[in-house]
């Protein structure tokens, strides 16, 4: 038996937006993946005023670098977050949708079934339909 994969392509847009700018998340902790190592802090060697002088000098290029390493890591999180919200909308109304088509066919054949039922069984009530747990009415949940 063929089985055939479909994927929309709104899905696929997201799986490859979210591998262009994914950091890598590990025991609870997000990091960059695509702006290299954070820049390593320089030594301040006040031993002399030659010294000293040389450690500004580092200092001013680290500063340089650690401002292009922290825009970098701003903007990939930035990314991130937006595939994140963007996946997360999506998976929310494809869940609203499924408990709406749901409540449709249930409230269709709740209405059949009373339809169909004889004059003596009118009296019987039928189990109404409780809203599921997380607010599914539209809103963002997370």
């Amino acid at each position: 038996m063929i089985r055939i994969i479909y994927i929309p392509v709104s899905v696929a847009l997201l799986i490859t937006a979210f591998a262009a700018h994914a950091g890598t998340f590990e025991k609870g902790t997000w990091s960059a993946s695509g702006c290299g190592a954070m820049p390593e802090t320089p030594v301040v060697d006040s031993s002399s005023v030659d010294a000293f002088n040389r450690s500004v000098g580092k200092i001013n290029e680290w500063q340089k670098q650690i401002q292009t390493y922290h825009d970098c890591m701003i903007k990939e999180a930035n990314a991130d977050n937006a595939v994140i919200n963007k996946s997360a909308t999506s998976e929310q109304s494809r869940i609203n949708e499924a408990v709406e088509k749901v409540n449709k066919e249930a409230a269709a054949g709740k209405q059949k079934v009373e339809q169909a039922s004889s004059p003596s069984s009118s009296g019987s009530s039928f189990p109404s339909l409780v809203p599921p747990p997380g607010g599914m009415g539209g809103q963002p949940g997370y």
